[in-house]
């Protein structure tokens, strides 16, 4: 399916925000989706780390989650002022409304859905999310975060048992429909 559009480039015509539960497929989505489109594509966390110069986890052990989360606001801003293109965001950034209100304003966000149970098959090393300590633990915070993810979401996508090319069709074919991603004429 895939390969059909590989050929075929696309313009966003602003950012696309990807937000969701950890392991929901947020970076892998819009990698592919960036691959396949010709768009530009960049995950959030990778973006905070370099800026910073240290891992995440460390963030939280050295400063805690009040400061991660001024960072994390402050990348937002950065990346949202930086032109379209797929950016997967962290699990957490619907935490603050700021963040929410810079996404709606500057783009079009993009909730993927997955349960806690998918996301902890999804995530090859829970050492590296300072926030996934178990599955009980995740269903917890999944709970909490479910409706702030569906009131910044401008569409939802469903993700469990499905794999990243079809989801990616489907985000693909929505931004397509709103006119967020057209194609470059030949």
């Amino acid at each position: 399916m895939a390969a059909g559009h590989a050929s075929a480039q696309h313009r966003l015509t602003r950012p696309v925000f990807f937000i969701g539960f950890m392991g929901c497929g947020k970076t892998s989505v819009s990698r592919y989706l960036a691959e396949t489109a010709g768009a530009e594509s960049i995950d959030a966390d990778e973006y905070l780390e370099s800026r910073e110069g240290r891992a995440i986890v460390d963030i939280f052990a050295e400063d805690g989650e009040e400061h991660f989360r001024d960072l994390e606001t402050e990348c937002l801003k950065d990346l949202a002022d930086g032109g379209p293109r797929l950016i997967g965001c962290g699990g957490g950034v619907v935490k603050r409304p700021e963040n929410v209100a810079i996404m709606h304003d500057k783009g079009f966000v993009v909730y993927l859905e997955v349960s806690a149970q998918a996301a902890s098959r999804r995530i090859p090393n829970a050492d590296t999310r300072p926030l996934f300590e178990n599955l009980e633990t995740a269903r917890k915070m999944l709970s909490e975060r479910s409706a702030l993810y569906e009131r910044a979401a401008d569409v939802r996508v469903p993700t469990v048992g499905r794999a990243v090319p079809e989801i990616s069709e489907e985000v693909r074919a929505i931004l397509v429909e709103r006119g967020i991603l057209a194609a470059e004429p030949r």
